[in-house]
């Protein structure tokens, strides 16, 4: 029983710092169970996200590679093989044959249409890498003006303000992107695995 003052204020002391340590209470993801914040799960290796990356990445508007589908992408990211699209190229036979239901054939389109997305124009690449606000194009649009990604990576928010299309918030969301050390990883492993950033 709480008998004085004293009590009263260990026993909330307590309670505040039980709170602080229980984290951030309210809806999770289903599929990484990270506490949703407005309305977006903002665990940037959650499978749900990797997949829809991939599917942006594989698509005919960016690399165009179909026969790596929903089931295939959801696979992967489930199995935590890839976290961005330029680990795909890093995949060995090992890491494909824990893919279940993926047939020999299936596979060898997989990986001759992987090597063809090799020679995909920097517009398409952009628009893969999934940029937030950055339509494809817009994405076509932003390498064309800029002459290749690695200077749009280096623009500041005042020059991508001059394109048509691009706000201040959006200006600074791709500046934001950039500088993401994911991103930066996924940017790194695409020119070590043949992708060309110049328009």
């Amino acid at each position: 029983m709480i008998t004085t003052t004293n009590d009263r204020r260990v026993v909330s002391l307590l309670q505040t710092i039980a709170g602080f340590f229980k984290g951030p209470s309210g809806p999770k993801c289903s599929e990484c169970s990270s506490t949703i914040i407005g309305d977006v799960c903002p665990n940037l290796d959650c499978p749900l996200k990797v997949t829809e990356w991939l599917l942006r990445w594989c698509s005919p508007e960016a690399v165009n590679i179909p026969a790596l589908g929903q089931a295939e992408a959801e696979h992967l990211a489930g199995l935590r093989l890839v976290l961005h699209p330029g680990e795909l190229y890093e995949l060995g036979q090992g890491d494909w044959d824990r893919l279940d239901g993926v047939s020999a054939g299936q596979l060898a389109e997989i990986h001759s249409q992987i090597e063809d997305s090799k020679s995909a124009k920097p517009g398409a690449l952009l628009h893969g890498l999934r940029l937030p606000g950055v339509s494809g194009d817009l994405a076509k649009r932003l390498v064309n003006e800029f002459g290749s990604i690695d200077a749009l990576r280096d623009a500041k928010p005042k020059s991508l303000q001059e394109i048509d299309g691009v706000d201040e918030s959006l200006a600074f969301g791709v500046r934001r992107w950039f500088r993401d050390s994911i991103n930066r990883q996924a940017l790194k492993k695409l020119e070590q695995n043949g992708f060309s950033f110049n328009a």
